[in-house]
């Protein structure tokens, strides 16, 4: 009996652990540069009479980046 067994490229190497942080790391990346596209370009939209509120914006925003994304 011959056995074929399909390659599928990078995960190959990878076990459970480490194949769930190479993707987690992937998904951290998108997110980190998301907060950096932010604060770049849309950094200063948040009301200025509650200063409180600039988290909330600021994860919004890039949140809505990050879903664009993915």
């Amino acid at each position: 009996m011959i056995y074929f067994h399909t390659i599928s490229g990078f995960n190959v190497e990878y076990a459970a652990g480490p194949f769930a942080l190479f993707f987690i790391a992937e998904y951290i990346n998108i997110i980190i540069i998301n907060a950096l596209t932010t604060t770049i370009f849309l950094g200063t939209l948040y009301p200025i009479h509650s200063p409180e509120l600039f988290t909330t914006c600021f994860v919004t925003k890039t949140l809505l980046l990050t879903s664009s994304f993915l």
